[in-house]
């Protein structure tokens, strides 16, 4: 069942995050941006390390992608929920929390820029050892298939 959760997620995430803006930037998703999804899913009382590395990674992205040139982001967002039993929040929840980054660059330049960069971050050992652990899925280099933009 999780599994079905999972990528009904994934096909949602992204929609909502395209309609949701990035930093400080004004450009909009649209078919020819490249994106980057992934999502965890971790034991609660692992939550909290995936959180800092999240935080890492959003300090180092501050300080490495806010342009002008590549890779300067036009959406960047970590989110994350419990999963719940059953899909039924009123069954309670099942030990595990989804997070799940997002971002979107405004074509694949941005991407592969960002690609580039990533063995700049510190943390990206850690991010490895994370996404073995905990990774549900994830797209790389992703094409836009539909927005609210276009």
């Amino acid at each position: 069942m999780y599994k079905l959760i999972t990528f009904v997620l994934f096909l949602l995430f992204p929609i909502s995050l395209a309609l949701g803006g990035g930093h400080a930037s004004k450009a909009e998703v649209t078919k020819d941006s490249s994106t980057f999804m992934m999502m965890m899913r971790v034991p609660d009382n692992k939550v909290g390390e995936v959180e800092e590395l999240f935080q890492s990674h959003e300090k180092w992205m501050r300080a490495t992608h806010q342009g002008p040139k590549e890779p300067n982001p036009i959406v960047y967002v970590v989110t994350k929920a419990p999963e719940f039993k059953n899909n039924d929040p009123s069954q309670g929840t099942t030990g595990f929390t989804y997070l799940g980054v997002f971002e979107a660059y405004r074509d694949a330049s941005g991407f592969q820029a960002h690609m580039a960069s990533a063995q700049t971050w510190d943390d990206f050992p850690k991010l490895n050892e994370f996404v073995g652990a905990y990774a549900v899925g994830g797209i790389l280099a992703g094409s836009v298939i539909g927005t609210m933009a276009d």
